[in-house]
């Protein structure tokens, strides 16, 4: 029933990234997730120019086969691309980030299921959560929805909505990741949390688990508090 412990890998080379899976599957991680938009062999997610999704997608499903000789089943793998909108690399608008993650979808379909990732991150706010869902349930792939404000903890109200989104366009699990600019910012981010992830009842939850942090040393308590 405790939490688990996501470890990223921030490459910033897939040579960094197997090594830095190495070490945490040595310590304990209990779920490893592969920031692509950090790796140098998938550079061009970080180009100015039009993206060839045919060739990211390429590129990004032969840095998960490299990865998958080093974790060889010792832990499950989230799979993540962050766009520069949500705090990452990859500078994709949304139709472009759409379709890149479609087509990684795409190269799935021929691998046997324990080769592929145990899930897949998608940033709600880009406007394709529903059908990245319906495509990847299908895999047997999970969805962990993802929003990210680097500025602010939004409005309870907000917040909620946002989480209520995810949980009606079918993701596995929510997550939002907020900025405090005070203590209040940080118990607010707590109650939300706890009453999104409440039991059965008048005031009962979304029905998906939910990863709520609030960022930096002033947030450190919500990143423990579940446990």
């Amino acid at each position: 029933g405790l939490p688990a412990v996501a470890v990223s890998l921030t490459g910033p080379s897939l040579a960094h990234a197997r090594a830095q899976a190495r070490t945490a599957i040595d310590t304990g991680a209990d779920v490893l997730e592969l920031r692509v938009d950090l790796l140098e062999e998938a550079g061009t997610l970080a180009a100015p120019e039009p993206l060839d999704a045919a060739a990211a997608a390429a590129r990004i499903l032969e840095c998960l086969r490299g990865l998958g000789e080093t974790i060889d089943g010792a832990a499950p793998l989230l799979l993540t691309c962050r766009t520069a909108a949500e705090g990452g690399r990859a500078r994709l608008d949304d139709a472009s980030y759409g379709t890149l993650l479609r087509s990684v979808l795409d190269g799935f379909t021929d691998w046997v299921p324990q080769r592929r990732p145990a899930a897949i991150d998608v940033e709600v706010q880009r406007g394709c959560l529903k059908w990245v869902c319906e495509q990847a349930h299908g895999l047997g792939i999970d969805v962990v929805a993802s929003f990210h404000d680097f500025e602010a903890t939004p409005a309870d109200d907000l917040l909620e909505e946002v989480l209520a989104r995810m949980a009606c366009e079918d993701a596995d699990l929510a997550k939002i990741a907020v900025w405090p600019t005070s203590a209040d910012d940080v118990a607010r981010l707590l109650g939300v949390c706890a009453r999104a992830t409440a039991g059965t009842g008048e005031r009962a939850g979304l029905g998906v688990p939910v990863a709520a942090m609030s960022m930096g040393a002033l947030g450190a308590v919500s990143r423990v508090a579940p446990a």
